[in-house]
């Protein structure tokens, strides 16, 4: 009698509030079923089936995400065997409740409690319908509630055959495809009337998690949920234990994908469109998206890459907008669906070095700088060239040039670890991390690696006078009005100094000129850098001309041993796509800095003037002002004085030089090859 007092007491004391407050939910729950209604109302009215359309940089048609408007197919076209599968492991009870499953929910409300957080569903085919219709995938309470309202208005409004028919033509199977019939012709080439016991199933598992159960890209988790849609089935006797069997024996047999152009660069726009606007817009929206895709260069990446017998990628990006201009994921997109370019992080190898050297320069160091290619080792740290072979010191445009390791490393522990790593991540290697705080860095021996995106995008500042681009694909968003939902409006950020990008393309042109790459077959100017990986595991050549960067990646998806190197596997491919994507375009030069001067001779070895006297020259750039004046010791002539005007006898950098010193050598890899060293070079070894 006390308890019951105290509690009437209290409701005495409390019931305006109490009262006030029901009376509030109770209006918001009107408020929820008028807007469901309005909403219900104008779906029937105005219902676009319009997938969004993607353009090239062009204007020109690249593809319509999904299968266009899709084909509405009543329920009577259906076949039993689909309208079962989907309701056995979605909704067994679809036929009974009232739109939502009041069981299901205090389950789910159990779990989520105990949980903390949002873990069990408990939708019914009719509030799944209700969320696609008219709600965002947002997982929250208030659209809980909101959701089963909905589901309310539809159970008022519709038959449960009229929902389920609703259901199966809206809802997404993924791949672009919403409702029965474009998935149906999407992953099987049929129409769904003609869907067997084994198709429907299949069918009827994806919707859950469209990603996770797609078959394209996850078959043995698709066939374990399919082979679990047929036990609901069995249990449920839908179907005989014969028919679960039989149909449960069935093999996965999917219509091929169609390829498109640039199906790698679909995949990567849609991805983001997906998680910007959700896939109901994306896909019936009628959304028309502009890219940066540039149809040409996209052609020939594509042939570049398919030309190949090993797997790899393709990138190649706009130096002055950051804009992805052509991107390959793979050799063969039915193949392999896995993007290479974007999602493959692998180590760089010598590739990574022009960061290295990037760093010295901003420094203050020049490109007649002399770096000590010599055996040393580092706190336990013993790098080594190809064979044991070492020059002693040489100026850091050579060391680049023929890719020498150690020299690498030497300039690394001169420079710092720590100014190397914070101007690489300026530039945009985000990949870093704490444990590739060593010396091996010099040589990309990262930690988690780089993407083939990563490392295009980190080469801009070398290409473009030193300002970084965030790599875009996706330049301009209009709805079906013509309004503007997004756009990209290029902002770089400056990372390296104007003198400094351009004595890095310079280091870079020799690469091409007469060092690892001399041997690629390029029409242009051009700069670039190879890079192969311990066991050639990864073969890498990233490279740029004064309109285009772009990066190949060759490698073994098991991470198996390359018959080859990244000049002579990578490179190629390199070369022929630009040799290819700008054969209609002029062969523009590399814009030189007004307080740059060209073209100095340098002895390698002294990094001094040379004169008539000196085998091993390279024409090298300088900020004016830091150029040498004295003279190379071979320069001498045979009265012992120097030239006033050094004139090179043998010019490294000359292809028809068929004396140049690069003959005795021939580096056509990154000292992975062996090569004869000079005398001038093994005489300053130290002694063994």
């Amino acid at each position: 009698m006390i308890i019951v007092a105290a509690h009437g007491g209290f409701f005495r004391r409390y019931w305006r509030g109490i009262a006030l407050g029901i009376g509030v939910v109770l209006i918001l729950l009107l408020g929820l079923y008028i807007r469901g209604w309005l909403l219900l109302g104008t779906f029937e009215k105005t219902s676009s089936m319009e997938g969004a359309t993607l353009l090239a940089d062009n204007g020109e048609i690249i593809a319509t995400l999904g299968q266009g408007p899709t084909r509405y197919i009543p329920i009577e076209d259906i076949p039993q065997n689909m309208k079962d599968a989907i309701i056995a492991i979605e909704d067994r009870w679809f036929y009974e409740h009232p739109g939502f499953n009041p069981v299901a929910i205090l389950r789910a409300l159990y779990v989520d409690i105990r949980a903390r957080k949002k873990v069990l569903g408990a939708s019914t085919i009719t509030q799944q319908l209700a969320k696609n219709l008219f709600l965002t995938p947002a997982k929250t309470w208030s659209r809980k509630i909101e959701e089963l309202i909905l589901a309310i208005v539809l159970e008022q409004r519709y038959t449960k055959n009229q929902i389920l028919e609703l259901y199966l033509n809206r809802i997404y199977f993924g791949e672009g495809s919403y409702g029965i019939e474009a998935a149906a012709r999407s992953y099987l080439g049929k129409s769904a009337k003609d869907l067997t016991l084994a198709d429907s199933a299949l069918l009827a598992a994806i919707p859950r998690s469209p990603a996770a159960y797609d078959p394209y890209v996850h078959p043995e988790a698709a066939l374990e949920r399919r082979n679990l849609v047929l036990d609901r089935m069995a249990a449920l006797d839908m179907i005989s234990e014969d028919e679960r069997a039989d149909a449960a024996g069935t093999s996965l047999e999917l219509s091929r994908r169609e390829r498109g152009p640039a199906p790698y660069f679909i995949d990567y726009v849609k991805k983001q469109l997906e998680e910007r606007y959700g896939s109901s817009l994306v896909y019936r929206g009628g959304l028309r998206i502009h890219t940066s895709l540039n149809l040409n260069y996209q052609e020939a990446a594509n042939a570049a890459i398919a030309n190949q017998k090993l797997q790899g990628a393709l990138i190649a990006v706009n130096p002055h907008t950051g804009g992805i201009q052509a991107m390959v994921g793979g050799r063969n997109y039915i193949e392999s669906q896995f993007n290479r370019a974007v999602r493959a992080y692998r180590q760089p190898g010598s590739a990574f070095k022009p960061f290295i050297y990037a760093a010295a320069l901003e420094s203050g160091w020049q490109l007649n700088t002399l770096v000590e290619d010599t055996p040393r080792e580092y706190a336990g740290y013993t790098p080594g060239n190809w064979a044991s072979q070492y020059w002693g010191p040489v100026t850091m445009k050579h060391a680049v040039a023929v890719s020498l390791n150690n020299a690498a490393v030497w300039t690394l522990n001169e420079v710092g670890i720590d100014r190397a790593m914070g101007l690489a991540r300026q530039m945009g290697i985000e990949s870093l991390t704490s444990d590739d705080r060593n010396l091996a860095l010099a040589l990309g021996g990262l930690t988690k690696g780089v993407t083939p995106l990563e490392l295009a995008g980190a080469f801009l500042p070398f290409a473009n006078g030193g300002t970084r681009y965030e790599p875009w694909a996706i330049q301009k968003v209009l709805d079906t009005n013509g309004r503007i939902l997004q756009e990209h409006l290029p902002t770089g950020a400056k990372v390296l100094e104007e003198t400094t990008a351009y004595l890095v393309t310079d280091m870079l042109r020799a690469v091409l000129e007469y060092g690892t790459a001399k041997n690629l077959p390029v029409q242009r100017p051009a700069a670039g850098k190879t890079g192969t990986t311990d066991e050639r595991i990864s073969l890498w050549f990233a490279g740029y001309t004064p309109s285009i960067v772009a990066v190949v990646y060759l490698g073994d998806d098991q991470q198996e041993p390359l018959p080859g190197y990244g000049s002579s596997l990578a490179g190629p491919v390199w070369a022929e796509f630009i040799n290819t994507a700008l054969a209609d375009e002029p062969p523009w030069e590399f814009s030189v800095p007004r307080n740059i001067i060209t073209g100095v001779p340098i002895d390698i070895f002294s990094g001094l003037l040379a004169g008539p006297g000196c085998e091993w020259i390279v024409d090298t750039a300088f900020i004016q002002g830091t150029e040498p004046t004295e003279y190379a010791p071979c320069s001498l002539d045979q009265n012992d004085s120097f030239p006033t005007s050094p004139r090179p006898q043998r010019d490294v950098t000359n292809p028809n030089d068929t004396e140049s010193a690069a003959d005795f050598y021939a580096p056509t890899t990154e000292n992975e090859e062996p090569f004869s060293l000079p005398e001038a070079a093994t005489s300053q070894l130290p002694e063994p």
